[in-house]
Order: C-alpha cells, then structure tokens, then sequence
C-alpha cells in the first residue's frame, strides 16, 4: 500500500511539473482552433466544417454527438490546471489541445460529462452557456474556453441504446471520478510519447499493457462498471454500445481504460462539425444547422 501511494505521489507531482513547464511554453495561438481549422483566423470565434463526410450506414440512422473540451480555468494555479498542462504535455502532435470530453444525443446545451466536481452525481449535465450550473464548468472562463462538437452516424437502434445506457448510469447515481486511473493514463502517454517507436505511437497501433481489457455490460443483470474519467467513460459506454467501435477495438486491440481525451476524435466514424468559445456554443450550433438542414432535428428552437 505505501509503495503504491508513493508511486502515485511522484507521477502526480511529475505530471504538475510538467505542467508548469508546458504552460510556460505555451503559444499564444490556439492548438485546439489550429487543429479544427489551420487556416482560420485568430479572431474567429465560432468555426463550421465544411463538406463533412460520414461512413456509410445500412437503413435508418441517428447521430450521436461529442464535445471535446479546452477549458480555461479563471484561476492559473487551480490544480486541474495544471493537470491539464501535464496531459497536454503529452499530446500527440495533430492533436487538439483538450482535456475533458462530454456526450450528448442531440445538439442543445445540455451534455453529460464525468468529472471530480460534479456533485452528488458526478455524471452531470455540462452547459457552455450556463457554466455555473456545473461545479467544473463554473471554474472556467466561457469566452476564452473553446469546445470542439464531433458526431457519429450509428443506426436508430445503437442511438437509442446508448441512449438509454447513458441514462441509466445518470439514474443509478453511483458512478464515481476514478482519479488513480489519471495516473494510469499518464504514465500510458509518457511512455507512448517519448519512449515508443513513431510507428506504434499512432492510435489503433499502440501495444496496451498486459492486464487491460475491455468488459462488456449487462443491464439487465445489473453488471456494469462504475469507475472512469471522462474519456474512458466515452470509451466504455461505444464499445458496449456501437458495432463499429466494437469492432474496431477488438480488431486493433484498443484498450478503453487507456483511452485519453484527443483519443476519442481518432475513433473512426467521430468526425468534428464544429468548433466554438464556450459562450457562443449555441450561435455555432445554429450555424452549423443552417449549413446542414438535416441535423435541424437535433437541435430545439
């Protein structure tokens, strides 16, 4: 047990350091806007994906929709800050600069994110227009914080038992924040980053450690998992959920529990539609409708 915390203890204050170091280095240019768009300009405050293309899918289809987060804490020194600049530390080079990752089944303001601050429920509702709604989101400055929206196309029936397999976690009302599995991821990204051939370091052709599996649920038996962060919830919730991620998993060995945040937008079938500061999510949503008619559903007037 004590050598256990203090292995924990040092990759805690490593990732810290490295988060000083990285936001001391930091570019005045957005990686998060970069990445969604190179060529855009800096004052931008809102971006629509142009000629956006999804997998073909037989019969009847939905879309299941993904917020991929920048947040700017009002506070430097808040200590998710500087846990943020420790997992940025790590990111992959065309990755965009984010660290906490939401899902919701339409378009409106209301996403559901895992985090340490969310209360009784830590499985909360997320609004980027109301940010003190949210114990996390409140933290955060709405104007300088950007989000990046992805969608998935997945057939009326994945659509509504994800769905449903979403709402039941929000109504048993016992998931828990795993905090030690931050560390676990950590020490993942340090190694795939610095210490892995550039080959193996792209996701779909990482080597995952021994001992980490994916498990499926049952709901009916009452047999579901409890404890994640926001990306390995993500993970876990399209792997028992969607064919395609499924598959794709299993077919490249992808291990959920090492899922981090940038992961989630390389799972083919995630593409991005659109990006934003928090404070004018709602004016890139109706944008983005505008564009494309057909997700005019999703999104209430």
């Amino acid at each position: 047990m004590c050598k256990n915390n203090l292995k924990n203890n040092f990759l805690f204050i490593s990732i810290l350091f490295a988060g000083l170091i990285f936001q001391s280095c930091k570019t005045t240019r957005s990686i998060t806007k970069e990445a969604f768009a190179p060529d855009a300009p800096d004052d931008s405050t809102f971006i629509v994906a142009h000629d956006i293309v999804f997998p073909e899918t037989d019969g009847d289809y939905k879309y299941i929709f993904f917020r991929l987060y920048n947040p700017i804490y009002k506070n430097p020194l808040y200590i998710a800050n500087l846990l943020k600049g420790g997992i940025n530390s790590t990111r992959m080079e065309n990755d965009p600069e984010v660290s906490h990752a939401s899902i919701n089944f339409s378009l409106d303001d209301n996403y559901y994110g895992l985090t340490l601050c969310g209360g009784d429920n830590q499985l909360a509702e997320e609004e980027c227009a109301i940010p003190e709604n949210n114990e996390y989101m409140k933290k955060c400055d709405p104007e300088k914080s950007e989000q990046i929206t992805y969608a998935l196309k997945v057939t009326e029936e994945e659509y509504e038992r994800t769905r449903m397999f979403v709402q039941t976690y929000v109504e048993r009302n016992d998931i828990r924040y795993a905090t030690g599995l931050n560390f676990k991821i950590a020490l993942f990204s340090i190694k795939r980053k610095f210490f892995t051939p550039k080959e193996r370091q792209e996701f779909g052709s990482l080597i995952y450690p021994d001992g980490a599996c994916n498990k499926k649920a049952n709901i009916v038996y009452n047999e579901l998992e409890s404890n994640f962060v926001c990306s390995t919830f993500i993970g876990y919730v399209l792997y028992n959920n969607v064919e395609s991620v499924s598959k794709f998993f299993d077919e490249n060995n992808i291990k959920y529990e090492y899922l981090n945040v940038a992961d989630i937008g390389q799972i083919p079938g995630i593409v991005p539609i659109f990006y934003s500061n928090w404070d004018n999510y709602g004016e890139a949503a109706r944008a983005f409708v505008k564009e494309y008619p057909e997700f005019a559903e999703y999104l209430k007037e």
